[in-house]
């Protein structure tokens, strides 16, 4: 077991790792293009490295200069069978977007990964595929990995989305931009739009009329992505520096792109107005978060906001343990098939603390914890943001919380425990 000493507050200027979300997409529409494209300030993270994995099994030469990597390739037309299966690891990113790419190819490929991503649903990204002509077998009716892509031809498509899912979207529009004429995704929800914005970057026609997504397919051509810094993970200090009295954290150069930024709208109904900055907007807004604590009131949170915070709900339900009064979270169903289930994940172990919840299928309601626990032990459920979530509450406790394991936090943040000891005041 795992164990933290408590401190008391945290204060200083960080950088988090760069945007995860981002560097796939970097990485893999840089693999698409014919030529050089450089990915400036990439995440090299276990899921992100599984995409590089991958491009690089379909011919692709990547450069890593851990600052930067040289992605040489010559294009998705010119991609290579690959030798063997597709390890996307644990990253449903790497998988449901790369379906995509793989749906229009000539060749035979099979993707796959580890225990968790194997239990993942992918019949939202094989059906929409499949209405434009895509040829994917996969496990258990088409419904899990391993999912084999067979050789097909696809036609441009109108496709409307039935789940709210950016992965689901990207991969449609990776397909659509293969493919001659418009392809059209329409969304009823808004979701992260990185796919629309680095298409565009990329020299691809991608425009969004009132949530009709269009994208006219063509020739990708090369690109320099700078990746900025990852809100998700951004929000785990903003988190902290509202609950620990007397923190200051100022968070550098980070990704304020406003679909992603539905934690701090989501923040401000519970009363806590998070000051933010924007410094820079290229392909992505850039800017500073500044963060102290504040009193949080209780309320409910749902709609379609849930969908541009949904790896954020697991902080803002921690969050909701130091409110004033009740924080409910619905329409978050998607929760359910993270890396965990990431409600039954926090449910059990806001009850170890002694927390009262109520369960709900699309979420749960907080009631603020009364008094500090005797003692705790909280599961990490091989999932990178239920372990750095109990890595604050062990701070917040010091040793009467006990943590079973660490080891996911390869998968977004390899450094959080270090980065998060140097803002530490004890």
């Amino acid at each position: 077991m795992i164990t933290f000493d408590k401190c008391s507050s945290f204060k200083g200027t960080i950088n988090v790792p760069a945007d995860k979300s981002i560097t796939h997409r970097a990485i893999i529409m840089g693999a698409m293009t014919d030529g050089v494209s450089v990915v400036k300030n990439p995440l090299l993270s276990r899921d992100t490295m599984a995409t590089m994995n991958v491009v690089q099994q379909l011919g692709v030469n990547i450069v890593n200069e851990r600052s930067r990597l040289l992605i040489h390739s010559e294009g998705v037309k010119k991609f290579k069978e690959p030798y063997d299966i597709l390890n996307c690891d644990n990253s449903g990113t790497t998988a449901r977007l790369m379906m995509g790419v793989l749906a229009p190819s000539k060749f035979y490929s099979v993707l796959a990964g580890d225990p968790s991503l194997l239990r993942r649903p992918m019949a939202r990204v094989i059906n929409p595929l499949a209405k434009m002509g895509a040829d994917i077998r996969s496990k258990n009716n088409n419904t899990l990995l391993p999912a084999t892509v067979l050789p097909s031809s696809l036609k441009a498509a109108e496709i409307e989305a039935e789940t709210k899912s950016a992965q689901v979207k990207s991969a449609v529009l990776l397909a659509g931009a293969q493919l001659e004429g418009v392809t059209t995704y329409i969304e009823h929800t808004p979701t992260r739009d990185h796919t629309e914005r680095m298409l565009k970057a990329f020299g691809i026609k991608c425009e969004n009329n009132n949530g009709k997504i269009s994208v006219t397919g063509g020739t990708f051509s090369q690109s320099r992505v700078d990746v900025p810094s990852d809100f998700s993970s951004a929000a785990f200090y903003i988190g902290a520096g509202l609950i620990f009295e007397g923190s200051e954290i100022v968070i550098e150069n980070c990704g304020l792109n406003p679909s992603r930024t539905g934690l701090l709208q989501a923040l401000k109904e519970l009363g806590v107005n998070i000051e933010y900055e924007i410094t820079s907007d290229e392909v992505e807004p850039v800017g500073n978060i500044y963060v102290k604590p504040a009193q949080i009131n209780g309320g409910k949170i749902s709609g379609e906001i849930i969908a541009n915070m949904i790896d954020e709900i697991p902080v803002l339900a921690m969050i909701g343990l130091f409110g004033k009064a009740p924080l409910e979270i619905r329409d978050a169903k998607e929760l359910r098939v993270k890396e965990s289930d990431r409600i039954a994940a926090l449910i059990n172990n806001f009850k170890a603390l002694g927390a009262e919840i109520e369960e709900f299928e699309d979420g749960l309601k907080i009631y603020p914890l009364t008094k500090e626990p005797e003692k705790a032990t909280l599961l990490a459920y091989d999932d990178h943001r239920i372990s750095m979530i109990n890595i604050i509450l062990a701070k917040k406790f010091g040793v009467k919380v006990l943590m079973d394991n660490i080891a996911s936090l390869d998968v977004s943040y390899p450094d959080f425990i270090g980065d998060l000891l140097s803002l530490e005041v004890k």
